[in-house]
């Protein structure tokens, strides 16, 4: 099978299209044929070898959301799902790849007429928003780097600041003096993961949403939709700041 390596960790341009063999799903775990995967700011980080101290290598396949239809599974999953067409969180890798396997806790079976591309902008993305002068009761920040702090400008009174991910870096050290500055607002800031999400509960949203997007009331935001051979594009786009929505990548070119 064709898939999209990190060949060496910095730029883009160490990303290389291979041939792998496909993987064999482990107990517990589906195979999937490929339609579409996400193109997400961890995918950034871990291609930047910024996150190399958590024991990612060179050689690793990017990639983590994928959807596409099952072919295979392996022991102690339901045969019924063979044939499926389904959404997959295969992990912290894997999914830039014409297939690729995933526990079957984190595969949901998605509603007909709902596109692989729409799947995998909505399954685990962040939004973003149109400009307020008025300020924000709450401001979700998944890109994070040193301007994060400007966004405590954007607050009104009580006011939050939540960090979904850091995508642009980390935020400078001492951004909590400006939190400080405006004490009298009384403002705050937080982190948040998905991590303390039960399964349960992450994978009740995402069919509400996937029903919503396959419905029409729920519109999803895709930048741009690339072959999987062009990841190293769709990784120079997210590098310069130039996508809003998900960028995403499909197999169609490779069948």
């Amino acid at each position: 099978m064709k898939a999209v390596v990190i060949r060496e960790f910095g730029d883009p341009r160490g990303l290389a299209v291979v041939d792998l063999p496909v993987p064999v799903p482990a107990p517990g775990q589906a195979l999937i044929t490929i339609e579409a995967a996400g193109v997400a700011g961890a995918d950034v980080l871990i291609r930047s070898g910024a996150l190399a101290a958590y024991g990612f290598r060179e050689g690793h396949i990017p990639g983590g959301e994928v959807a596409g239809t099952i072919t295979a599974v392996g022991d102690g999953v339901d045969p019924a799902w063979i044939g499926q067409r389904v959404w997959a969180f295969t992990g912290t890798g894997g999914g830039y790849a014409e297939q690729a396997v995933a526990p079957i806790a984190e595969v949901l079976s998605l509603p007909a007429g709902l596109p692989a591309v729409d799947a995998v902008t909505l399954g685990s993305s962040g939004a973003g928003g149109s400009d307020d002068p008025a300020g924000y009761d709450v401001i979700i920040d998944v890109v994070a780097g040193p301007d994060m702090p400007a966004f405590f400008d954007r607050l009104n009174p009580n006011g939050r600041l939540v960090a979904l991910g850091a995508v642009g870096g980390q935020p400078p050290a001492g951004f909590g003096t400006r939190l400080m500055a405006a004490f009298q607002k009384s403002m705050s800031f937080a982190t948040f993961s998905a991590a303390t999400v039960t399964a349960a509960d992450r994978q009740a949203v995402r069919t509400e949403q996937f029903a919503a997007a396959a419905g029409g009331e729920l519109q999803t935001v895709v930048h741009e939709v690339l072959p999987l051979e062009r990841a190293a594009v769709a990784h120079q786009k997210m590098d310069a700041g130039e996508v809003f929505g998900r960028i995403v990548l499909t197999t169609s070119s490779f069948h």
